[in-house]
């Protein structure tokens, strides 16, 4: 089920072929952490993006992240996203995300739409600002003022893939691709840069864990509910703005481990996480006095059999709001053959237990289909 590249009836938002709200989509994230050979880590995770669209992933995402950041081996998206789309067909190609602001947002576009024209209208732009770093200033593009410039490069983003004429110039940004505006999407938390998002008609992807205070076991469900009020003001400003005209969307991201029960669920997932909890205590984000179990859920992170993920999830009201899932296992340590054993067993167990009742859930709040004259199958 990929997304259409063709402008029907003026809407160029993102457009199912069978029509947004029909069926949840799901996703899969790999942030290509399961080893540090960089000889052989890329050709892996091509590997298990051609696994997710066997097993029928409608999206493949890729953390895309400077200096290595929480381990994540993919500082630039394109060269990968090209590998990536010579060897699919099918499935949606999706950057999570990349970070904007640290880039020349001609040269993104035109990367962009060299990528998207080859895949053939598969690839999915989510930008944003960046894990924080007190390093981005290496790079040319950095602004500490980071509201402002993102705003502005996206401005540039969309002027640029609209194949504008350069200013004081006589050539034009080439290749164009206006197909491309509808598949673009800011990941962030901060709700003016939501709000932004919804008036560009771009699409909106949320964050898997929450921010400093919201990162405890107790005010786990507070941060679900702050996600799902940034949705609602999302989807109330893009209405105000476009109207029927297109179409909004969004994406939410979640850690979900699965195994055949609770608890050996959670001694794997916790013998998994030994890395990254040990880091983020001494970084402090991760309080040394907590369990295994505490600190997963500081990180918004499940586990468990099928049932009990898929009824995590539906206990989360941003999930209804959203209109693509996507799910993964980081910070799990994992080869690349159980990532696409794990990806497996949350296709099969959990996600149609999850579309039900995201479908019911989706009626009750009156979130209706997209009528067919809007994403009609091209």
């Amino acid at each position: 089920m990929s997304f259409s590249t063709q402008s029907v009836q003026g809407t160029r938002a993102p457009l199912g072929t069978s029509g947004i709200g029909e069926q949840l989509r799901i996703g899969f994230i790999t942030h290509l952490d399961q080893h540090d050979n960089l000889d052989t880590i890329f050709a892996d995770n091509i590997r298990l993006i051609r696994e997710l669209e066997r097993q029928g992933y409608d999206s493949a995402w890729i953390a895309t992240r400077h200096f290595n950041a929480g381990w994540a081996a993919l500082p630039s998206p394109f060269a990968f996203l090209g590998a990536a789309a010579a060897v699919t067909e099918r499935i949606d190609l999706g950057t999570a995300v990349l970070p904007l602001v640290l880039d020349d947002p001609v040269r993104v576009a035109e990367e962009a739409s060299v990528i998207d024209h080859y895949s053939g209208g598969r690839l999915l732009l989510g930008v944003g600002k960046g894990v924080p770093s007190d390093s981005f200033h290496v790079f040319e593009g950095w602004n500490s003022d980071r509201d402002r410039n993102f705003v502005d490069k996206v401005d540039r983003l969309h002027w640029a893939l609209e194949g504008n004429r350069v200013e004081g110039g006589s050539a034009s940004i080439w290749p164009p691709n206006t197909n491309l505006e509808g598949r673009i999407f800011h990941g962030s938390s901060n709700i003016e840069t939501i709000r932004n998002a919804a008036i560009k008609g771009d699409g909106l992807i949320l964050e898997r864990f929450g921010n400093g205070p919201e990162r405890t076991p107790e005010n786990r469900r507070a941060f679900h509910q702050r996600q799902a009020d940034s949705v609602i003001e999302y989807r109330r400003v893009f209405a105000e703005t476009w109207g029927d005209t297109r179409t909004p969307y969004v994406i939410t991201s979640r850690t979900a481990f699965d195994g055949p029960t609770t608890q050996e669920a959670l001694e794997d997932f916790g013998a998994r996480t030994a890395r990254w909890l040990e880091q983020a205590e001494l970084v402090g984000r991760a309080d040394p006095a907590h369990t295994t179990e505490q600190k997963l859920l500081s990180d918004n992170a499940i586990w468990g059999d099928g049932a009990e993920l898929a009824a995590d999830l539906l206990s989360d009201p941003t999930i209804a709001l959203s209109d693509e899932l996507v799910l993964g296992i980081h910070p799990a340590a994992h080869t690349t053959d159980e990532a696409i054993s794990h990806a497996a067993a949350l296709l099969n167990d959990v996600v149609p237990l999850v579309r039900r009742g995201w479908a019911a859930q989706r009626a009750e709040l009156n979130l209706s289909p997209v009528p067919q004259t809007i994403g009609e199958k091209s």
